[in-house]
């Protein structure tokens, strides 16, 4: 009769153990929100969104905290983007359609002019029959409230729009194609001016693009 033997017992193999999730507060969801903070200040507009991104892929994928931060820094990152824009399109409209400038604002009807490489300069007069950004071709009387105060410079230029908007009319004619491509150009005093005794808005057409004028405009 063959000896028994006890079977063996089972042989275990010690579990793999997952590593440890991270805790805390995730890091670049902070750095985020203070990027965010901090948006306007250009480079930091663009990190703190990209990192807010990177902070909410990282923490969906090891549970830390720090969510509310990166949405925060995004937000935050969006609204600095959004009101930079309109900012700059808010100068840049300004400088190409209307304007204080006091040589434009002291043109006479049938002066030409160029506009300065950069806003807030005075534009230059020049020579009607050599290369030119624009010319005027009327003026509007403006009104203010009392004699001697100035009235604002969003109620001049909603007179000085509506009237320049109707001399262009009423010069060329709905019909009319300017030799390069263009478009209104509204100019009205500033208080300085206006308390010097300039109390109307000079009209121009104005060239739009790389092209200038190089006569004087048909009439």
């Amino acid at each position: 009769m063959s000896e028994q033997y006890p079977p063996n017992p089972p042989q275990w193999m010690p579990g793999v153990q997952a590593p440890p999730k991270p805790t805390g507060t995730n890091g670049f969801a902070t750095a985020s929100l203070i990027l965010g903070i901090l948006g306007l200040c250009g480079l930091s507009l663009v990190l703190g969104l990209v990192l807010g991104i990177v902070a909410l892929v990282q923490i969906g994928r090891t549970g830390q905290a720090g969510r509310g931060r990166a949405i925060a820094g995004i937000v935050l990152s969006l609204l600095w983007a959004g009101g930079l824009t309109i900012g700059v399109i808010y100068i840049a409209d300004k400088a190409r359609t209307t304007g204080t400038t006091p040589t434009i604002v002291g043109l006479k009807v049938g002066e030409c002019y160029n506009t300065p490489d950069g806003y807030g300069l005075d534009a230059t007069k020049a020579d009607c029959a050599q290369p030119h950004d624009g010319e005027a071709f009327d003026t509007v009387p403006l009104k203010g409230y009392l004699k001697g105060e100035y009235p604002g410079e969003d109620y001049l230029e909603d007179q000085a729009k509506t009237g320049c908007e109707l001399r262009r009319a009423a010069k060329f004619g709905p019909g009319h194609t300017p030799p390069v491509e263009a478009e209104l150009g509204v100019f009205y005093p500033d208080s300085k001016a206006w308390l010097a005794g300039k109390f109307h808005a000079v009209c121009t057409l104005q060239a739009s693009s790389d092209k200038q004028f190089t006569a004087p405009l048909g009439r």
